[in-house]
């Protein structure tokens, strides 16, 4: 990851002593499913089918069913038999003895929320600063509006093996400008609002668009 000229604020999170919250277990959907409020299929539906190839947090398992976190913060069920495990463990790091109500849970739970062009409301759909900046001012951490000005802002990390879950990820998609971000979540996968998905979903940094056009990160 190329290096880039930074500025710390005083609203950027600071390298102190960390600790590390585990949140669940990264699921992809491997056939379209409702998520049930109860793990049985006579529950009430929560929401009416999630798409296949789509990532879900399990936070717990019940015999052939598996909780997932809701964009609402509640616990949601899906069975076994339609979802993939992924190795990844989703985990937040953040300085100690800070509110356990963490960056990338937070992150998370605006997992479908659709994707609005300079959108900074969750019920009205969210453009990819947008929802960086949502989610780190729910964190107490003030972030300039536009991706470009908040690759200013915070400690640079300039290999790819130093990410943190919980780091901001920017990009030069179209060009040579930074237009695009997103939130790390561990093991190569990263939280983002995109247009080509529709809303805030997840993708990996293996994918080509995305590797190619990674030039900054921040913590």
């Amino acid at each position: 990851m190329p290096q880039s000229r930074s500025r710390s604020g005083r609203n950027a999170v600071r390298e102190t002593a960390y600790v590390t919250y585990r949140i669940g277990r990264l699921i992809e959907t491997t056939r379209p499913t409702p998520i049930y409020a109860q793990p049985h299929p006579q529950s009430r539906v929560l929401y009416p089918q999630v798409v296949a190839r789509y990532y879900l947090v399990m936070t717990q398992q019940h015999g052939s069913w598996c909780g997932v976190l809701m964009t609402n913060g509640m616990l949601g069920w899906v069975p076994k038999s339609a979802v993939k495990f992924t190795n990844l463990d989703v985990v937040s790091t953040l300085p100690r003895g800070a509110d356990p109500a963490h960056v990338t849970q937070l992150a998370m739970r605006f997992l479908g929320v659709r994707y609005r062009w300079g959108g900074n409301d969750p019920h009205t759909g969210l453009d990819c600063s947008g929802f960086v900046k949502l989610i780190y001012e729910q964190m107490g951490v003030r972030l300039p509006r536009r991706a470009r000005d908040q690759a200013k802002v915070g400690i640079p990390i300039t290999r790819y093996e130093d990410l943190r879950p919980g780091d901001r990820l920017y990009f030069a998609v179209k060009g040579k400008e930074i237009d695009h971000t997103g939130i790390y979540i561990g093991d190569g996968y990263f939280i983002h609002s995109a247009r080509s998905r529709g809303g805030v979903d997840i993708d990996h940094l293996s994918h080509p668009t995305y590797r190619r056009s990674l030039v900054a990160a921040r913590r």
